[in-house]
């Protein structure tokens, strides 16, 4: 798969979001999903109470929402400082840009914010910010990235559902991004696959009248999203799945030690 390097400035991302458990029991889920992509080099735009930076609006970018106890710090600084520590050469990284599905009303929400940072319009790595319910703590996985298709696999090193212990393996598929963006990642416990999870989403232009048409499908996004993760995990009870304590996290090794996956299952 090629793609066309990565456009700059601000989109939006409509698709959906899935997750398929294989074992012990199965069970699956998906739904739709709205999501902004950002330029951490451009300002964000207010188009009043629909969208802007800061306050109760429909959606909103609040930078307190990202690297929870550090929203001093300028948000692009912050991820090319913290992309460095996990290994990342970012000496040529001129792109950073942020995948997340912005504060609703209010409540923002996310298991998984992404940030991608780009080298000429090309992308080189993914900084995964993953968070857990209902601990509420924060990681973040360096995954690096090619142009087009790029398949990844590390430890897992954070406890994210009570329903999937730690010793696990992450699996990562990253097709874009682009105009069609999918992700998946696959978790793996023994060679056996255990869980999935992916989105599907294709980009429009972040536009005023856009937003407005989108409002109309994402009312109420973040509480709709919390409501789904609760009411699966009453169905994974229910089901009888075994149920994982906190765990404490792992430190992530360097890129060097994170190996290319061919067969992310």
């Amino acid at each position: 798969m090629t793609t066309s390097p990565i456009p700059s400035g601000h989109a939006l991302y409509v698709g959906d979001v899935g997750h398929a458990r294989f074992l012990p029991k199965t069970h699956r889920l998906d739904y739709p999903i709205l999501y902004a992509w950002l330029d951490l080099a451009l300002p964000i735009p207010d188009f009043g109470w629909r969208f802007g930076e800061g306050g109760c609006r429909a959606f909103s970018f609040r930078r307190r929402d990202y690297f929870k106890g550090k929203g001093a710090a300028d948000l692009r600084q912050q991820v090319l400082a913290t992309a460095t520590s996990l290994g990342a050469e970012t000496q040529q990284i001129d792109g950073v840009y942020l995948l997340t599905p912005l504060a609703n009303w209010g409540l923002y929400f996310s298991p998984l914010t992404q940030y991608y940072l780009c080298q000429q319009g090309e992308p080189r790595y993914l900084l995964a910010e993953v968070s857990n319910t209902p601990w509420n703590e924060r990681h973040h996985y360096l995954v690096p990235l090619n142009a087009g298709s790029s398949h990844f696999s590390h430890a897992k090193n954070f406890h994210v559902s009570p329903f999937n212990p730690l010793d696990m393996h992450y699996h990562w598929r990253v097709d874009g991004p682009a105009e069609q963006f999918n992700l998946s990642i696959t978790n793996t416990r023994g060679g056996d696959k255990v869980f999935a999870a992916w989105f599907s989403l294709q980009r429009q232009a972040f536009t005023e009248a856009n937003l407005r048409a989108l409002l109309i499908r994402f009312p109420w996004q973040n509480v709709q999203i919390v409501i789904r993760i609760y009411w699966q995990a009453l169905k994974l009870l229910a089901k009888g799945l075994p149920f994982y304590g906190h765990a404490t996290p792992r430190i992530q090794p360097h890129d060097d030690d994170i190996k290319p996956d061919r067969h992310p299952g």
